[in-house]
């Protein structure tokens, strides 16, 4: 509009220029032609003659002048008006545009601060206002610490001088501000000093709202702290292994247990060192027969420590594909150092105390033994006395007297196998499973018993199942076992007088092929108020025969990988019974 209201009385004073000229022109011809009426004709004269050429030659040059002036003066204003058409045009743009970056700043979801040296707001947008809880007024010429909690401000000072320090460079970080109401956002800020024309030195602040993004990494990583805890107050660390690579992604728990530095990731080819050399075959080929089939493992072995150390882990993992359809594995490695060493020490318990009740059993079947050994030594004496005899007469009689020295040798055999076998149960000897028969151990056991079941008047009766497949069992162990149960029977049935004793022991196999051993009685049967605890340790009732160490016998049961159970008969008494897997596969 400015230019315009120039232009204008230019190009009208032209047009008067142009007006006034061929005015002048008129009036001259005008006066020329009156003074040509008046006089009249005047004699041709030469000088007369050429002025008035010249008169009309100025005449029409003058006309001619005039129509050029004309001319240029139309191009003149068509050039004026498009210039102004255009400049008009340019404003309109340049406010349009305006506009637009002035809506751009106010009401874009970006903060925007314009601060001077001393940190006074200059400058905020409206939606940089409306986050903080503010209007624009409220914050201009304000300190811009008014947004800052009290301890993020020397931060913010600190990252105001960073920039004033470094004109034009574009710094950037991440801090808190708080609002209005007292409520905090995290913000990541951008900001560059740059210098105005007047000199004065200005920071430009671009502020991102990343507070849901901070909530979630600190959600994520109180997560991860939480995920740790547990990892280590369990012991159990996770890992990842890449079979294609050979790499290995663990947790800190795992690190720790293995004994690495912490780094981004570890070969596979490092942990097999790591590993027992004993324990580094088994455990190469489960990973390779695992990678090969697609499935996942589980497996225990040992780690050899740098210092000498040995550690007991077990580890299990399920099978995932990445994008590539390439295999990995997942999962979870234990450090179960201490509960094996707590097994250890139980097992060794366990086996003290299963020694003392084996040594109480033997206190108390004394007689029985003292009578199975009794009867092949006196057998020996007598035996002895008759060879004697047969040496004795004229001539000797050698085929009565070597018939009478091989009963000596069968019955000294005899009494040696009866005390072996008591020798057996008094050692204090650890685990030694083989491949045996159940029936011979049963066979054993009876053989020690029989005074024990004459003096209490109880029958025996062997339903044992023959040709039953071999047993991976510990001897002596299940000889307690059996002699436990034997002699809880014959306890049991102290106090029956109406019927008679009688005590079953049954032998075979049940449908998924283990061996079933049963013990049955007639006596008094199982209290319903002891039922639930007859296998606790140290648990006893002498009045219903259960005092014969039944947790030792279940421990003992277990071990091997049966199960020992008890029921009540449907007529008096109770059944004892206990399975054994055939192989020591089926009883891991």
């Amino acid at each position: 509009m400015s230019v315009l209201m120039v232009r204008k009385p230019t190009i009208k004073s032209g047009s008067s220029a142009e007006q006034w000229l061929l005015g002048s022109m008129a009036l001259a011809l005008g006066a020329v032609a009156g003074i040509w009426l008046l006089l009249g004709p005047v004699p041709m004269a030469a000088p007369h003659f050429i002025a008035f050429v010249l008169l009309i030659a100025s005449l029409a040059a003058s006309l001619v002048m005039m129509g050029l002036v004309g001319r240029t003066r139309r191009q003149v204003e068509a050039v004026l008006e498009g210039r102004l058409s255009a400049e008009a045009r340019a404003i309109e743009a340049l406010r349009h545009s305006e506009a637009q970056w002035r809506e751009v700043f106010e009401h874009n979801p970006v903060m925007y601060f314009m601060v001077d040296a001393t940190g006074t707001v200059l400058s905020v947008n409206t939606f940089g206002a409306a986050q903080l809880g503010y209007s624009v007024s409220e914050l201009l010429g304000k300190s811009v610490l008014k947004v800052f909690p009290a301890e993020e401000q020397p931060a913010a000072q600190s990252n105001v001088a960073i920039c004033l320090e470094n004109i034009g460079e574009t710094h950037s970080w991440e801090i808190c501000k708080v609002r209005k109401d007292g409520s905090t956002l995290w913000v990541r800020e951008n900001a560059k000093a740059v210098r105005r024309l007047d000199g004065r030195l200005i920071v430009l602040i671009a502020c991102e709202d990343i507070t849901e993004r901070k909530q979630a990494e600190n959600a994520l990583r109180q997560s991860e702290m939480y995920l740790a805890e547990a990892q280590r107050l369990s012991h159990t660390g996770s890992f990842g292994l890449r079979v294609a690579s050979g790499e290995i992604i663990w947790s800190e728990e795992t690190f720790r247990i293995f004994g690495f530095r912490k780094a981004p990731s570890v070969k596979l080819a490092t942990v097999i060192q790591r590993i027992h050399p004993d324990d580094r075959g088994r455990v190469q080929r489960t990973i390779d027969r695992a990678s090969s089939e697609g499935k996942g493992f589980a497996h225990s072995y040992r780690l050899l420590m740098p210092d000498g150390s040995i550690k007991h882990v077990h580890a299990t993992a399920h099978v995932v594909k990445d994008a590539s359809g390439s295999i990995e594995f997942v999962g979870a490695v234990t450090d179960i150092t201490a509960r094996k060493r707590a097994e250890m020490e139980l097992h060794e318990a366990q086996a003290t105390l299963a020694h003392v009740t084996r040594v109480t059993a033997l206190g108390e079947l004394a007689a029985s033994i003292a009578h199975e050994v009794n009867q092949p030594l006196a057998a020996v004496v007598t035996n002895a006395a008759a060879c004697r005899r047969w040496l004795d007469r004229e001539p000797p009689d050698l085929k009565e007297a070597r018939g009478t020295v091989e009963a000596i040798i069968k019955d000294g055999n005899r009494a040696g196998e009866v005390i072996q076998r008591v020798r057996a149960l008094v050692s204090k000897a650890t685990d030694q499973k083989a491949a045996l028969h159940i029936n011979d151990v049963i066979n054993e056991v009876t053989s020690l018993v029989q005074h024990e079941l004459l003096i209490h008047q109880v029958s025996l009766r062997l339903e044992l199942s023959p040709d039953l497949p071999l047993v991976i069992a510990d001897r002596v162990q299940l000889q307690q076992v059996i002699l436990n149960l034997v002699i809880n029977g014959i306890e049991a049935m102290q106090p029956v007088t109406d019927r008679p004793r009688e005590l079953v022991i049954r032998t075979g196999q049940d449908e998924d092929g283990q061996i079933v051993v049963t013990v049955k009685d007639c006596g008094v049967g199982l209290a319903a108020e002891n039922a639930g605890r007859l296998f606790d340790a140290f648990f006893t009732t002498k009045s219903s025969g259960m005092g014969m160490g039944l947790s030792i016998c279940r421990s003992i049961i277990g071990a091997h990988g049966g199960r020992l159970s008890a029921s009540g008969n449907a007529g008096p008494g109770a059944t004892f019974q206990f399975t054994l897997p055939l192989t020591q596969e089926d009883a891991a």
